[in-house]
């Protein structure tokens, strides 16, 4: 978790308990609170962490999630008003696409998990001045380009009142594309005043695509713990579109073709985007982000991290050549097929000064109980929403083996793995290697199933947990 985000957290609520609280109850807490914002690294998140204080106020004071289901009901009746108003400013507009993104960056003020109050007469001075924010247009013109052509588009929503604009975004990308279906995920239950299915069905959202609710009550969209239904859903969109600040934190990183449309309410931010508060952003996924925050600092000088491009196959199939024994190397075609199709499972180490593949790290996904063999050759196997990787070869070639590269692909490759959702991950190693792989963190469950190259091998595991 962020630091800006543990320090928020604890400012916010290390005072917040009831006055005649037992004082061991409160010690419990405040010693609790500490524990949970103590955590680091991509996970768990901000929005996940505050899903186990809510928790641990519950547990200790009684305290159950406010409910704001007349709040909900308000903004969206409010919103709903506004809408023929918001829809003609946006089909007046010189660029109706812009035009709707900036009105869905400013919906995302609705926000009572953010902000300790949201005042009407803010929401609408926000709105009028909605055709005035600054939109990148790079960004801005991919996700045109992207929409134009896509068959399946997923919108993730945020807050009541704002889907309303959700709605009025998704109009427009269906008059540019008419044979865009679509799919929107709310919250599987209720969260502050994050939509779910009901209020989708109060707005009319539901009339524009397939709605479901994400199963879990987690600001945000923890790929982890949400449905397999929304999981396959975001994994096999071509366009996602994810809204609010609580998704960017949970989401970015994961190298889903994922655009985010939010508006930056705290400091975290407001810190990142280096804008003041209430400004609308548009931004795109970015898997190199992940990398850059949490490599070795030494290593990240020297190598780039990245997700493998589709022409890097033939290069990709000589590395696992020289790295593994011809029996065990996989077949160029192979490769080659694999690094075209399924790129989101390759990492890559690039050296910076030649622009040469030093390393890459390569899995398939699936939720099959055991290793099969048949993972090395068959790419139908690859289900993007399972939850386990294995792990199919760890290439370093011989002139850059010594430096940790090895060790860095594997601790990245599992933040990756973690924040696309996944629980654990499995390998198999020679006799001689086990040992190596427990070091990482990998437990040996003893002789596997696999026969690869004729071989025998030890099927080992690591959890992934947040």
């Amino acid at each position: 978790m962020n630091s800006t985000c543990k320090d928020c957290m604890l400012n916010k609520h290390i005072n917040n308990y009831p006055e005649d609280a037992p004082e061991e109850l409160v010690r419990e807490y405040r010693e609790t609170l500490v524990r949970l914002t103590d955590q680091t690294g991509a996970v768990p998140t901000g929005p996940e962490v505050f899903y186990e204080v809510k928790a641990l106020r519950k547990r200790l004071f009684g305290e159950g999630e406010m409910d704001y289901a007349q709040i909900k009901r308000h903004f969206n009746a409010l919103m709903l008003e506004i809408e023929p108003e918001l829809e003609s400013r946006v089909k007046a507009a010189e660029d109706p696409l812009k035009s709707a993104v900036q009105y869905a960056m400013m919906g995302n003020f609705i926000d009572f998990a953010a902000l300790d109050k949201v005042e009407e007469s803010k929401l609408m001075e926000l709105i009028d001045r909605a055709p005035d924010i600054t939109v990148d247009e790079d960004v801005l013109e991919q996700l045109r380009e992207q929409a134009e052509t896509a068959r399946t588009l997923v919108l993730i929503t945020d807050n009541c009142g704002e889907i309303v604009m959700d709605k009025i975004l998704l109009r427009q990308f269906l008059s540019m594309n008419s044979d865009l279906s679509i799919t929107v995920i709310v919250r599987g239950a209720p969260v502050a005043n994050d939509a779910t299915l009901e209020d989708a069905e109060q707005v009319g959202l539901t009339k524009l695509g397939h709605c479901i609710g994400n199963g879990t009550a987690t600001d945000g969209t923890v790929l982890r713990t949400v449905s397999r239904e929304a999981r396959e859903a975001i994994a096999h969109a071509d366009v996602v579109i994810a809204k609010g600040q609580a998704n960017y934190e949970t989401l970015y990183g994961c190298g889903y073709n994922i655009f985010f449309i939010f508006m930056c309410k705290c400091m975290l931010f407001m810190d990142r985007f280096k804008v003041p508060q209430f400004t609308g952003i548009l931004a795109y996924e970015d898997p190199e982000i992940l990398f850059n925050v949490y490599a070795d600092e030494a290593l990240l000088k020297r190598y780039r991290f990245r997700q493998i491009l589709p022409e890097e196959g033939a290069q990709a199939g000589e590395m696992d050549r020289i790295c593994f024994p011809p029996e065990e190397a996989k077949p160029m075609e192979i490769m080659c097929r694999f690094v075209e199709k399924a790129p989101e499972q390759f990492l890559v180490a690039v050296d910076r000064g030649t622009g040469k593949v030093a390393g890459f790290l390569c899995g398939i996904s699936s939720d099959e109980a055991r290793f099969k063999d048949e993972f090395f050759t068959d790419l139908s196997l690859n289900d993007p929403a399972a939850q386990t990787v294995y792990l199919l070869g760890l290439d370093i070639l011989p002139e850059y083996r010594g430096q940790g590269l090895a060790r860095e692909l594997m601790k990245l490759y599992g933040i990756w793995s973690q924040v696309k959702g996944k629980h654990r991950m499995v390998l198999t190693a020679h006799e001689e290697k086990v040992g190596l792989y427990e070091k990482l963190g990998f437990t040996d469950l003893g002789i596997s199933d696999s026969t690869w190259g004729g071989g025998s091998w030890h099927e080992m595991v690591k959890p992934l947990e947040g």
